[in-house]
């Protein structure tokens, strides 16, 4: 047999697959709150990127699936409702909108000491000043 790194989280029912079906030895442990917290929210990235990377509706359902039993995952560990998340949704959509209009913003630029220039400051890789 060969092995391979993991270091990932794993569904639940995935090792038992693995090893009765195709034979595979899973070495496992069971995460703690704060280490699933940690270990959800890496899953989280993952499955994201598995959804813009889907080239067909029945892929981009599929990934959708696996981001929805996430999200369900993160709101479990940290003892959140989903009614305090759709009133939170709520909110922003009132005070900023959804993205039905489908604005793509391309430059922005922002007065000196604004809250805008601080913003994007914070973050120079994600909005590179352009000179």
């Amino acid at each position: 047999m060969r092995t391979f790194l993991q270091n990932k989280l794993w569904r639940d029912n995935a090792i038992d697959m693995m090893e009765q079906n195709h034979g595979s030895k899973i070495t496992w442990r069971k995460l703690n709150d704060a280490e699933f917290n940690q270990q959800i929210r890496i899953k989280l990235l993952e499955e994201t990127k598995e959804v813009i990377a889907t080239q067909s509706r029945n892929e981009l359902i599929a990934e959708l699936a696996d981001l929805y039993e996430v999200i369900d995952s993160l709101i479990a560990v940290n003892n959140i409702t989903k009614k305090e998340i759709f009133i939170e949704q709520e909110k922003k959509r009132n005070a900023r909108g959804g993205f039905a209009e489908r604005k793509f913003v391309e430059i922005a630029q922002h007065a000196v000491g604004s809250f805008g220039e601080t913003y994007c400051l914070a973050d120079p890789e994600k909005y590179p000043e352009i000179i």
